[in-house]
């Protein structure tokens, strides 16, 4: 009795789903252990043609590379957070701290700003403890500025900052914030608003 089963070359069929699961050159290199001269000439041409895109493209340039858009230009950080309206709290905290020339310096610096919101969830008593003293203010303000321009797209790739202070704290996506960028245990609620000398993203608790 002969054989009637068809006998199907899964050579290309192998080769699709390894490049729709692991990318092409992966797929490639297991894939050639079963497919057939025709199947890797078609595979080779394919990879020839691909083009690598970064998974952070959506987020923009980094801040090596970004460059400070025309509104930002005649910006300084201080005046992003004066002319808001929404960073009273954080502003009037920065001035009572002493801290508000590093805001209108000719460095580069990136501030993880507190709304007013924010500012609201801290107890009445802590606020005004706070604002009665002046140093303890400024160490706890120093952990919101970081030297250094980053944007979203580097927020992204960090998984530390060195902040104004010399200590360290957590940047990146956390599984605490459900996949969300975080600083300092914080959530980083809107990003990439930018001055001439640095970027503010928007938190939404103080950073400890």
């Amino acid at each position: 009795m002969s054989d009637s089963t068809t006998r199907f070359n899964y050579g290309p069929v192998a080769i699709l789903g390894l490049a729709m699961a692991l990318g092409p050159l992966t797929a490639l290199s297991l894939g050639s252990r079963f497919a057939d001269e025709e199947t890797l000439a078609r595979a080779n041409a394919g990879l020839e043609n691909y083009t690598p895109v970064s998974r952070l493209a959506p987020y923009g340039a980094t801040g090596a590379t970004a460059g400070v858009p025309e509104y930002a230009s005649g910006k300084t950080l201080a005046d992003v957070l004066k002319g808001s309206g929404v960073f009273d709290s954080f502003e009037d905290a920065v001035v009572a701290a002493g801290l508000d020339s590093t805001l209108t310096s000719g460095g580069k610096y990136t501030v993880f700003a507190p709304s007013d919101e924010a500012f609201a969830r801290l107890p009445e008593e802590e606020r005004a403890a706070l604002l009665a003293d002046k140093a303890a203010l400024a160490a706890i303000l120093s952990k919101h500025i970081v030297p250094g321009r980053y944007t979203a797209t580097d927020l992204m790739e960090m998984r530390q900052a060195r902040t104004l202070d010399g200590g360290t704290i957590e940047v990146g996506p956390s599984a605490n914030l459900n996949g969300h960028v975080g600083a300092g245990g914080a959530e980083v609620v809107q990003t990439n608003l930018f001055a001439s000398n640095g970027i503010v993203h928007v938190v939404d608790r103080i950073i400890r």
